[in-house]
């Protein structure tokens, strides 16, 4: 009886996650199915791309997004306090396209994360109409940017949040980054957040666009300059203020290489230590682990009720990656993905717990200060 408990709530908790993705499935487009651009007049736009010693790709990044094609475009480059050549790389580049801005932060100021500071210099800087936030190994394919301002022009959109695809990492970064994309679609409630009159709201870091108005009508980057998860709040706080925003499918328009390596994604997932309590975060890890595994008790009880519960875990998987556009096998391993994911997560918070707080772009904050 107890593994047959087991066993049918994890497979409640899959349908449920497989019914929330198909919510969303539903009411999110992909931009390369947005209408094509009729206008000869475009507002201006402002790449704002913060960096941290990146200099080793920095370069062919800014190229490629500055070839991206936007008719009014202008990339501003904030170089974090780097200590490698990225600041060098960028520099170069800018005296060959005047579209390219480069400016430097040299120190981090007191109550600021290091990204969000980052941020703030860009946008202080920028004059484009519309800012989009992005990361430096964010790759966008040509005209991706008039489809999504055309269409947010005429639909009177003032916030566009992307989903990327992701290019391939390792073994383990690869299995990680399907649950978490899983939870990605599932959680926020993305089918909701074009509703005004619904709280849900969200924000990707990979792409956040947004009109410069509809930012002024909020507190500013300031309101988050301690807050980890800032892309999400980012979204949130334009929500709260009125902006009428939407999500979309990035696939082959939006893509980047979330982490290159599991060691990669272990160190930056260190900063998600102090988001919540310890006893909160553990606590809740080990029953989504127990949802995400519990599946597996079917298999104690038949085989063919196993081979059965299989079936619909990998098929919910396969499904939600394919419509994500990210690489599909590890929906092979329903549950056991979560479990590499989880260690990080876990090693982040009992980190987190172990020093008093979490160390973010060779900074130190103190668990009390971060949001």
């Amino acid at each position: 009886m107890t593994l047959l408990i087991i066993s049918g709530l994890s497979l409640m908790y899959w349908l449920g996650q497989a019914f929330l993705a198909w919510r969303s499935a539903r009411v999110l487009r992909s931009i390369s199915e947005l209408p094509a651009p009729t206008r000869t007049e475009w507002p201006t736009l402002s790449m704002v791309v913060p960096a941290r010693n990146e200099g080793a790709t920095v370069k062919t990044a800014l190229k490629a997004k500055l070839n991206e094609g936007y008719p009014s475009l202008e990339l501003v480059f904030v170089d974090d306090r780097s200590s490698d050549e990225t600041g060098a790389e960028a520099r170069a580049l800018a005296k060959e396209d005047p579209r390219l801005t480069v400016t430097r932060v040299d120190s981090l100021p007191d109550g600021w994360l290091g990204k969000l500071n980052a941020l703030q210099q860009g946008l202080s800087v920028s004059k484009g109409e519309w800012i989009l936030f992005s990361d430096a190994d964010v790759h966008l394919a040509p005209g991706t940017l008039e489809k999504v301002i055309h269409w947010a022009e005429s639909e009177r959109i003032d916030h566009i949040a992307a989903l990327p695809s992701i290019e391939p990492g390792d073994f383990l970064t690869n299995l990680s980054l399907a649950p978490f994309f899983r939870f990605v679609v599932t959680f926020p409630r993305l089918w909701a957040v074009e509703d005004p009159r619904s709280s849900a709201a969200v924000g990707i870091g990979a792409f956040n666009l947004f009109r410069r108005s509809a930012l002024e009508r909020t507190a500013g980057l300031e309101q988050l300059k301690m807050t980890i998860a800032d892309d999400m709040e980012l979204g949130v706080m334009l929500k709260r203020a009125g902006a009428a925003q939407r999500v979309v499918l990035g696939r082959e328009a939006v893509s980047l290489q979330f982490y290159a390596s599991f060691a990669e994604l272990t160190r930056a997932l260190e900063k998600n230590g102090a988001s919540a309590p310890a006893v909160v975060t553990l606590a809740g890890l080990s029953v989504l682990v127990a949802l995400e595994l519990g599946w597996m008790a079917a298999f104690f009880i038949a085989w063919p009720l196993g081979l059965g519960a299989l079936a619909i875990t990998v098929s919910i998987g396969w499904g939600l990656t394919k419509w994500l556009g990210h690489p599909r096998w590890p929906a092979l391993f329903p549950g056991v993905s979560f479990l590499p994911l989880a260690w990080v997560l876990v090693r982040s918070t009992v980190l987190a717990w172990v020093r008093g707080g979490v160390v973010w772009r060779g900074t130190f904050y103190p668990r009390g200060r971060l949001r």
